[in-house]
């Protein structure tokens, strides 16, 4: 279980995100949400992506291919004190066309920066409520 600080601080964290998202800030996105070794997976990306320059590029790929999205924290667990993981489902607004569903497994580590993503797996779908 997390506790309520800890969900607080992960609140804050997407909100971050999906305000860099709403803004179309690729770059913000990734100094204000991963670390120099986050990996990231999903469809289309073999091998996985890392390091902050193929980072900003994925992200801008994935902002610049919508209008907007929201961010849902589905579930939260602590895996110690500097540590957790979320699943998340993202309600995307492409560029064209309706609204569609994204889920991600986003492993979260504490920082001297505070909550960063090390780690984050995104596919088709929602996570069930």
């Amino acid at each position: 279980m997390a506790s309520a600080a800890l969900k607080s601080a992960l609140r804050e964290r997407l909100d971050v995100l999906q305000a860099l998202w709403m803004r179309r800030d690729a770059k913000g996105i990734v100094d204000a949400l991963y670390t120099q070794t986050t990996e990231i997976a999903g469809p289309g990306n073999e091998p996985l992506v890392q390091g902050p320059e193929e980072l900003a590029g994925l992200v801008r790929a994935l902002v610049d291919g919508s209008r907007g999205a929201a961010i849902r924290l589905d579930r939260i667990h602590a895996l110690g004190g500097a540590a957790a993981y979320t699943w998340v489902t993202w309600s995307v607004l492409p560029l064209d066309g309706e609204a569609f569903s994204m889920k991600s497994l986003f492993v979260w580590v504490l920082t001297d920066s505070g909550w960063r993503i090390a780690a984050d797996m995104y596919a088709e779908g929602e996570i069930p409520a």
